[in-house]
């Protein structure tokens, strides 16, 4: 039995468990109409999308109350409680099987039923699966997205608190050390990944760590879930609409990077489609019980997904006042009186969501008040004239991008990344449009619904003498439900483009600029680009047989009444032509992905191994006492935790002291060994300080170089063991060191 074996068995152990939640879940939400009660399938999906958050929560409440538990207790209670779900419900509804199976079967048939537009996109939509889903899967089960990002440290923190059952290091916020970097952001991710890390033998980190891994590729089914709930909800369950938001998937820019070396982006991402498709089922209706309920919902809702990443602090506010501005037209549209009153309610949720969203921030506003910078991990607290330091603050800092501020008409082309794809296009023209057209439908019925009320007041003040008289009305009309979710689906693509069109930018801060030059901040808006293209073809297949009703003979002719299906075949070709395209440049999930399944390292998930191997048996023979400086916190979780970040703050003067202190300063700080990467360091800032020089000046034994790993060898003592390990893996690897 090999490691392998080992780690896929707990592997199977935490996929078993997580497909348990995922259907407790799904089968709860849609058997109580949780939040859409017009769509089970969308229920379910959403359902399915909370799996992670529930894991993630679960961890924080036993890190909160009770931080000891056995590890059976961290892994066994949520699929415990989901087969105790399943039975339930099983159990509730024995007696309506008889009625269930026939509405089961109608439902079956309905699914089926597919008329030739919606079979041809059918197709379009299995080809994209085909050709993406294998990169998905083998990414679920491989290591290769630990290369070196922020993960490792994520990794590396969740490790240590599976070691250490310690809340309080993942919520620090200063650190005085130099491991980690004192991130601002909530620790939810972390707290995923411990959930995954404690499907073990009892050994955490390398090599029992498959369930973790497992879960970090899960996350894009998890929100694919979400995004799936949302076309559901949003095209009405439009069959072609639907299938057609799986084909342009593959046109959202740099969603493969994400799922391959950015599992935080993914995170967030997950987060705000499943708060964008909660929001979408909620109502401000109820009694005063219902509504504090749905006070506490919101607050937990905008919680959990604010605490995913510190970027939803630009989105999530948006996605609610999305939602308040929704609920107005939507109570506008079909009811004449009391739209105020609706609005104040929905006002109230609001709050309440920005109370949730608050104290997930706080971390953020901490670290505000007492340094006036909201990520410490990039605070440097000492200015220095050293000439590396200049190529610092323009690679991390990022200085051209934060201080360029963009005019979103002069400069959309590269905000919606038109030079890539279209979709940021599509969506963004389709939304203008869509919300024009919804503003029109509501002032032809507001209008409508005045004049009968006017009539009904005068009708009744006849009859019944003057006086105070009020009037409520319904409009029951088809439309309004198509409106209104177009309504929605508009303002929500809008309102979170703010951040990129440059609306938040202040003088010390451009969020365009930012978002510009790092695309995959902003990959949760191309995917809602995705949905609203959708929902604009859906919306136009319900509102084309009433325009063809009014032009006469014109409209009786059947391929006319066909062209809404056509057309979306025909947006559904273009984006797998475009998709597909190897011409020119085309930043798409199958281009990037297409050589997955021929990738070595990938399919014998030695890629890990193979970058870090040199790197973690060298470490081993570091004493305790001494330090291991690094250039990437994602080289924690190969170290568990040894490694010192060259630029943290209480590390970074090193890089300031003259040529001829560095060696006495090395000393001081009892340094064995810098770890970095050849490109890594000789292309960034490192390059132009001191200590470079002083490393690349050790004698050439004490430099040991591989493709993906650099050690600086300053303590000589290690010589001997490193370059005998060196010597053996380069002999294993066939001379490939």
């Amino acid at each position: 039995m090999t490691w392998l074996d080992l780690g896929n068995r707990w592997r199977n152990l935490y996929l078993l468990s997580c497909l348990l939640q995922m259907g407790a879940l799904g089968c709860l939400f849609a058997q109580r109409g949780w939040f859409v009660k017009k769509s089970r399938a969308a229920c379910f999906l959403t359902g399915v999308a909370t799996t992670p958050l529930m894991q993630y929560l679960w961890t924080l409440a036993l890190a909160l109350v009770w931080p000891s538990a056995p590890r059976m207790v961290y892994i066994g209670a949520l699929p415990a409680l989901s087969c105790l779900i399943l039975l339930t419900l099983i159990l509730v509804d024995a007696r309506r099987i008889r009625t269930l199976l026939p509405r089961g079967v109608a439902f079956a048939k309905r699914i089926l039923h597919f008329d030739r537009p919606a079979l041809m996109v059918l197709c379009f939509a299995i080809c994209i699966v085909l050709l993406i889903g294998p990169a998905c899967v083998r990414f679920m089960s491989s290591m290769e997205s630990m290369s070196g990002g922020d993960a490792g440290e994520y990794m590396s923190l969740a490790l240590d608190y599976c070691e250490n059952r310690d809340l309080s290091v993942l919520l620090e916020k200063e650190e005085l050390v130099g491991h980690y970097r004192g991130n601002s952001h909530f620790p939810s991710l972390e707290l995923y990944f411990s959930y995954g890390l404690f499907h073990s033998s009892g050994q955490y980190g390398y090599p029992f760590d498959k369930p973790a891994f497992t879960g970090m590729g899960m996350l894009f089914f998890y929100a694919m879930a979400a995004y799936g709930a949302l076309l559901l909800i949003l095209c009405r369950e439009k069959k072609s609409c639907v299938l057609l938001g799986v084909v342009l998937v593959n046109l959202v820019p740099d969603l493969y990077f994400s799922v391959a070396t950015a599992p935080r982006d993914i995170w967030r991402i997950l987060a705000v489609l499943w708060a964008s498709a909660i929001f979408c089922g909620l109502t401000e209706e109820g009694n005063w019980k219902q509504y504090l309920g749905k006070l506490l919902l919101s607050f937990l809702v905008c919680f959990t997904a604010m605490s995913a990443h510190v970027v939803c602090f630009v989105v999530l506010p948006f996605v609610v006042t999305a939602w308040v501005l929704w609920r107005f037209l939507h109570h506008g549209m079909v009811r004449y009186g009391g739209a105020w009153k609706a609005l104040a309610r929905s006002v109230g949720m609001a709050v309440a969501g920005a109370a949730g969203t608050l104290l997930a921030f706080s971390g953020n506003l901490w670290c505000f008040f007492k340094w006036g910078e909201l990520s410490p991990w990039r605070l440097m607290t000492t200015f220095t004239q050293a000439p590396w330091y200049d190529r610092y603050m323009e690679m991390e800092y990022k200085l051209n991008e934060t201080t360029t501020h963009l005019s979103f008409w002069k400069a959309r082309n590269a905000i919606l990344m038109d030079y890539a794809t279209p979709i940021g296009t599509w969506g963004f023209w389709a939304a203008v449009i869509a919300l024009a057209m919804v503003v029109a439908y509501l002032v032809y019925v507001r209008v409508g619904m005045t004049r009968k009320a006017k009539a009904m007041k005068r009708e009744i003040g006849d009859a019944q003498g003057a006086g105070a008289i009020g009037v409520i009305i319904h409009n029951r009309q088809p439309g309004a439900e198509t409106a209104s979710a177009l309504g929605f689906c508009a303002l929500l693509v809008l309102l979170t483009l703010a951040p990129m069109s440059g609306v938040l930018d202040s003088p010390l801060y451009s969020f365009s600029g930012t978002f510009v030059s790092m695309p995959r901040y902003t990959l949760q808006w191309f995917l809602l680009a995705c949905v609203m293209v959708c929902a604009a073809l859906s919306a136009l297949s319900d509102a084309w047989p009433v325009l063809l009703a009014r032009c006469g003979r014109v409209g009786r002719a059947a391929w006319i009444r066909r062209i809404p299906a056509w057309l979306c075949v025909a947006v559904c070709l273009l984006g797998m032509v475009r998709g597909l395209s190897q011409i020119g440049y085309t930043n798409t999930f199958y281009r990037y992905s297409r050589d997955v399944m021929e990738n070595e390292d990938i399919l014998l998930d030695n890629g890990f191994l193979k970058r870090y191997e040199l790197l973690m048996r060298v470490a081993q023979e570091v004493p305790q006492e001494q330090k291991i400086l690094i250039t990437r916190d994602g080289y924690q979780y190969a170290l568990r935790g040894r490694g010192y970040v060259l630029t943290s703050n209480p590390i970074v003067p090193l890089m300031n002291e003259p040529l001829e202190n560095v060696e006495n300063a090395l000393r001081e700080m009892n340094v064995a060994m810098v770890a970095s990467e050849p490109r890594f360091w000789d292309e960034r800032y490192y390059a132009l300080s001191a200590l470079s020089e002083y490393l690349n000046a050790l004698p050439a034994e004490q430099i040991l170089e591989t493709e993906t790993m650099r050690l600086y060898l300053v303590d000589a003592a290690l010589v001997p063991a490193a370059q005998a390990i060196y010597d053996q893996l380069n002999q294993t690897e066939g001379g490939t060191l």
